[in-house]
This record gives C-alpha cells, sequence and structure tokens, in this order.
C-alpha cells in the first residue's frame, strides 16, 4: 500500500494516484483498496490510519465510519447491512483496470486467478457460518456450498499465497 508496486492493475492505478495526488474517488477507496484489505483480513484500524495519512480530504469523524462500517464491516452491521465484499468481475464490470491485467476475474484459483476473486470466495469460506446469517448473503454462501472440496482447497491455498505476499504484492 505505500509503494503502489503490483501486478494488479487496480490497485497499482488507485494507489498510485493516492500517493502522487493524496485523492482517489470514494469508490476506488471502498471497492479497490478497501475491498482488498477487507478480503486480506487486514486489521481495520490499520486500514483506517493508512487512509487519514494518505488521503488530503479525509477527516476522521467521516473517515472512521466509512473505513470501519463500510469498507472493512468492523462495526457488526451497524453501518451496512451486508460486507462490500466482490470479486474481480465487478472490477472489471465497473471499471477499465482488467484490460492489461496479468490476472484473470473469472478465474477463483490457479495462478492466473484474480486476488480479488480468489480472496472473495476465501472470505466466503471463513465467514460462512456468520455470512449465513444475513439474508443479504445467503445466495453467496448457498453457490459457495455448491463447490466440491478440491476447489475450496485451491482456493484456500491461492488466497495464502496472496496473503504471504501482501506486502510485495506480487508473485
Amino acid at each position: 500500500y505505500w509503494t503502489g508496486e503490483t501486478d494488479m492493475q487496480c490497485l497499482a492505478d488507485t494507489i498510485g494516484q493516492t500517493l502522487k495526488f493524496g485523492y482517489a474517488h470514494h469508490i476506488q477507496r471502498l471497492m479497490v483498496t478497501g475491498l482488498y484489505a477487507l478480503l486480506l483480513g487486514v486489521e481495520p484500524k490499520q486500514v483506517h490510519a493508512w487512509y487519514l495519512a494518505v488521503y488530503v480530504d479525509a477527516v476522521e469523524w467521516v473517515e472512521l465510519p466509512n473505513t470501519l462500517g463500510m469498507s472493512q464491516f468492523a462495526d457488526g452491521g451497524l453501518m451496512a447491512s451486508k460486507p462490500y465484499a466482490a470479486t474481480g468481475q465487478y472490477i472489471d464490470r465497473m471499471s477499465g483496470y482488467c484490460k492489461g491485467c496479468r490476472y484473470d476475474p473469472k478465474q477463483r484459483s490457479g495462478d492466473a486467478a484474480c486476488p480479488f476473486t480468489t480472496l472473495y470466495w476465501d472470505f466466503l469460506i471463513r465467514h460462512a457460518d456468520r455470512l449465513r446469517e444475513n439474508p443479504r448473503m445467503a445466495l453467496q454462501v448457498r453457490n459457495l456450498e455448491r463447490l466440491d472440496g478440491s476447489e475450496k482447497t485451491a482456493i484456500r491455498e491461492r488466497a495464502e499465497f496472496f496473503r504471504d505476499r501482501k506486502s510485495s504484492l506480487t508473485d
């Protein structure tokens, strides 16, 4: 997060813009940097501290509830009724970031799998019991339950690969 050096086009562009201008659009903050931190399992207060450090328009009384409540779903669901969790396919549909990126947002596992997609499915695996009780997430958990054990294992292994490299964000 401090260099923007990554093979992930969306993170490289968003973090690069952030470091250059001290600004990124709310959607870039929520659905690129915030989403990646959520899916990785970064401590929410570390995300909050980073946002305060890098964004010139970050004011704590606004930024703290947005980060903990919306971006990181760390307030127990008081601000948002479900986590803002999505796969790389969401980023692909909503932006031009995926064009030319080395990762494929449609793949859940394997060397070409988009980290967002892998980590999304891993997030569902890790939090399935809690998310199953949330009516807005129940469908996603049912989709998860349709995956066979070998696919879930491949997802978990690839997610661990990304977690181990979170400081460099490159393969």
